[in-house]
């Protein structure tokens, strides 16, 4: 059975008190669900919220350009799905495929209509919590379409951050080769030129290799910490890249289908209006062939 402390993690009940998550505690009841069976696909009419008491759930979206459905997110133990159904009763706007054995609680929302019914105060506190999270969602959406990521990830570095991207830029150019290469001869020609300087590293430049040993050693934690934040942020990016994809995308098929059913409404408009023509046509013709014969004009005596 579901617990009040797991009911009290989804963002709808968090404001719940503990009498009314114990009552909402008894309106679930178990299914489940064979490797690869569809809960639900996607128009079919929302009735139900799911939890997920062992297995994992793919959510994904029908392609209309590959085969393939689009994964939009793998769920797994302890997640739920299907909230927004329990309120507003809309068709699915997604595909639910168990990827393993999985069982599932499901509350319908008949039980969890009746529940809210008896009880205002609840339906008030959900509302008010379903507010403060779409608002929150906008905010969200406006400070993202407004803001750069990448000057956001850049604002947010560290100082050891900086430094390390820094020594990795400066190790990895022309310059720092250049130098490189004009210290290591002047050290070279200062403690070998003896009659001219006193070395200070005789040959075989037993310190000299101690420099280097030392700044390889800085060199290469440091670089590795820029590469990592790196690859970090290149994930970041190819995140965000592949949900704007698949938005793209998605908001592409549905400007096919509005494409279609306007075609097909004006299909049906023009139908309509060829049929009200023609049959204005055929009435007219009716009238014609109602109409008495012209009396024949007299003969001249």
């Amino acid at each position: 059975m579901i617990s009040q402390e797991f009911l009290a993690k989804i963002p709808i009940f968090e404001k719940l008190s503990s009498a009314d998550l114990e009552v909402l505690r008894t309106l679930w009841h178990p299914r489940d669900l064979k490797q690869n069976e569809v809960l639900f696909r996607k128009g079919e009419s929302g009735s139900s919220m799911y939890i997920i008491e062992e297995g994992s759930i793919e959510i994904s979206v029908p392609s209309q350009t590959e085969k393939k459905d689009i994964r939009v997110s793998l769920l797994s133990q302890g997640e739920f799905f299907g909230e927004l159904s329990l309120v507003d009763g809309l068709p699915r706007t997604a595909k639910a495929t168990a990827t393993s054995d999985s069982r599932l609680l499901e509350m319908m929302r008949d039980h969890f209509i009746q529940f809210v019914t008896t009880r205002p105060t609840v339906a008030i506190s959900m509302i008010s919590e379903m507010g403060k999270r779409l608002r929150a969602t906008n905010d969200l959406v406006t400070t993202l379409a407004s803001k750069n990521v990448n000057v956001e990830m850049e604002e947010q570095l560290s100082f050891g951050d900086r430094l390390a991207d820094k020594v990795a830029d400066f190790v990895g150019s022309w310059t720092f080769v250049i130098y490189f290469f004009v210290c290591l001869i002047l050290w070279i020609l200062l403690n070998v030129m003896e009659f001219i300087f006193k070395p200070f590293d005789a040959y075989p430049f037993v310190f000299l290799n101690l420099v280097l040993a030392v700044v390889a050693s800085l060199q290469a934690p440091l670089i590795m910490m820029s590469q990592n934040r790196a690859q970090k942020q290149d994930r970041l990016k190819a995140d965000l890249d592949y949900q704007v994809s698949l938005k793209s995308e998605l908001m592409l098929q549905q400007l096919h289908v509005k494409t279609d059913e306007m075609r097909a409404l004006e299909f049906e408009t023009m139908e309509q209006i060829l049929k009200k023509e023609l049959a204005y046509i055929r009435h007219q013709l009716q009238e014609i062939r109602n109409l008495p014969a012209e009396a024949p004009l007299p003969k001249d005596s």
